[in-house]
């Protein structure tokens, strides 16, 4: 599925001498950051190209959506790569960022490209139990973390590898919810619902 397009840019030419930062913007060259204005996600497969891509180009590279494919070999051989996901995943980041493959990729939502597609686990509903107007408390907490939905906060529970239970309290439409490494002790709680991962 197409998102958009922009022409921004287009026939101009940029100067030598630049920093390419990713996730953050620069007010100044190589620096002038404020965190305020830092990405907070995932970025996964980042190509830069020396052309515009046609849309079959487009979907060739993510393989018609699934984001498992590699770049194709006649990019190479047509010189239409300018930096490649490899060159910049090879690169040291700097700041509050990690380069990630494998199982660990797909925990944090990269697709499962090494087998046959499966289910996210974090996302399917028998893999966890709810209880309502219960609270996990004991020392076992890894933190209390602020999240938009319960889904999200089951994603980020399930992607830590660690993390077993989740108690949730809904702050004015806000979740605040606390990661827990066990479920041993449950106490009542008007005001709490906890999650437990079962799969």
């Amino acid at each position: 599925e197409k998102v958009g397009e922009a022409a921004e840019g287009l026939g101009k030419s940029v100067p030598s001498g630049g920093i390419l930062v990713l996730g953050q913007e620069q007010d100044s060259l190589g620096g002038g950051f404020d965190i305020n204005q830092a990405f907070s996600g995932s970025i996964y497969n980042l190509n830069i190209f020396n052309v515009k891509l046609s849309d079959d180009e487009v979907a060739q590279v993510y393989s018609k959506g699934s984001f498992c494919e590699m770049v194709p070999e006649q990019f190479w051989t047509d010189d239409k790569i300018a930096i490649s996901y490899n060159t910049i995943s090879s690169m040291v980041p700097s700041g509050n960022a990690v380069f990630e493959s494998g199982e660990a990729a797909w925990r944090h939502g990269a697709t499962h490209c090494g087998k046959e597609d499966i289910a996210d686990d974090s996302h399917r509903e028998e893999c966890w139990k709810v209880e309502e107007n219960k609270r996990f408390k004991d020392k076992t907490s890894m933190g209390k973390v602020n999240f938009l939905d319960v889904e999200t906060a089951k994603a980020a529970c399930y992607a830590t590898e660690t993390c077993k239970a989740l108690t949730c309290q809904d702050m004015d439409g806000e979740m605040k919810c606390e990661m827990k490494t066990s479920f041993k002790k449950a106490k009542k709680s008007s005001k709490h619902t906890s999650y437990t991962f079962i799969c």
